[in-house]
């Protein structure tokens, strides 16, 4: 393996880059030489990782018809850099995971004839990926059933980073409280900050006392969730980005969460019970979809934000506080590293073998 040089691209968000970093740890291992290509929004991501990465030029194509040409420039920009990175790099094959930071390399391989292989998070496959899949070799999916997928698309799973398989010791909770975790995705999510205050007002004032809240959310929002959780006399910590999230998804009882692929596959390998509000502005309803088809086999309650009724939630926590010993027996167990990185690296061989 050691004569083959593979390029990893992500960017865009963390549900695209998690699954990248997860792969690389495992590329790592096996001594596979590689190279990260990302974008400038995800560049903080790798770093805190210890991973060097090469950042490129991409956009998506704006909405705004004016601003259309920026995005065409931004793209052919990044089209360019990557023709001459590969050329330098002279890359086996590359593998890319979805949204607009993968287009412009992948055309650039595709123009120097280099192997592709694509990776899809979701349920449904995303518009970059789906026009992409044209030129690509394989599609390796993270869902059995994948909308709109095409033939030449195999089940691999979705990789998952190495320290959510470390055998540490689940800490023991001394105060016997409820950890209830709060994941907006890397982006936060505005609406978490609305809601999750109003759900633990309406736990009566014992309850409160046998809560510890951990939040991720927007730096904007941080102050305020901060003033309004001391006023209901909570223990709680809120923090814009997690860099010791498998350990707090280890530590946590409940997982209240958006529903990106990675997150649900972190869920699914901790052994969690989780809350699940889907994005209702999510492209072709993937988290919907996503949590659909999570749900066949894990515990869990979906959302629907248009719909949502605080006060059910509240009851939820509530029930489990009264029954935190056996929910906690219940959910002691982790799930054993579903080889997905393999899996891909399997494809890697069996695209050189062609």
């Amino acid at each position: 393996m050691s004569s083959i040089k593979i390029i990893l691209i992500a960017g865009g968000t963390g549900g695209h880059v998690f699954p990248a970093i997860a792969l690389s740890e495992e590329m790592s291992r096996l001594l596979i030489n590689h190279h990260i290509l990302t974008d400038k929004r995800c560049k903080y991501i790798f770093e805190t990782r210890d991973l060097t990465c090469k950042v490129i030029n991409s956009s998506s194509i704006s909405k705004n018809f004016l601003l259309i040409p920026v995005s065409l420039v931004k793209i052919f920009l990044g089209l360019i850099e990557s023709v001459f990175f590969f050329i330098k790099e002279r890359p086996s094959l590359v593998i890319g995971f979805g949204g607009y930071t993968s287009l412009p390399p992948i055309l650039a391989a595709k123009l120097l004839k280099v192997p592709i292989i694509l990776h899809e998070q979701n349920a449904v496959m995303g518009k970059a990926n789906k026009f992409l899949s044209n030129f690509s070799d394989f599609i390796a999916l993270t869902f059995k059933k994948t909308l709109h997928a095409p033939k030449k698309s195999i089940y691999t799973g979705i990789p998952i980073r190495n320290d959510f398989f470390l055998k540490k010791k689940i800490s023991k909770n001394i105060s016997n409280k409820l950890k209830i975790l709060v994941l907006g995705g890397s982006q936060g999510a505005t609406v978490f900050s609305k809601i999750i205050p109003e759900i633990i007002s309406l736990l009566k004032k014992k309850d409160l006392n046998k809560v510890t809240l951990v939040q991720q959310a927007r730096k904007a929002d941080i102050k305020g969730l901060q003033e309004l959780y001391m006023g209901n006399n909570i223990d709680f910590i809120v923090k814009d980005f997690f860099t010791n999230i498998s350990e707090e998804m280890r530590n946590s009882d409940i997982i209240i969460s958006r529903c990106g692929a990675s997150t649900l596959a972190e869920i699914n390998t901790c052994s969690k019970f989780c809350i699940l509000f889907p994005l209702l502005t999510a492209k072709d309803n993937h988290q919907y979809e996503n949590a659909k088809q999570f749900s066949k086999d894990n515990d869990c309650m979906i959302i629907n934000e248009e719909k949502l009724n605080t006060s059910d939630i509240s009851k939820v926590i509530s029930k489990y506080i009264l029954n935190k010993k056996r929910f906690i027996e219940k959910k002691q167990k982790l799930v054993t590293n579903n080889n997905a990185a393999q899996k891909i690296i399997d494809l890697i061989i069996k695209v050189k073998k062609k």
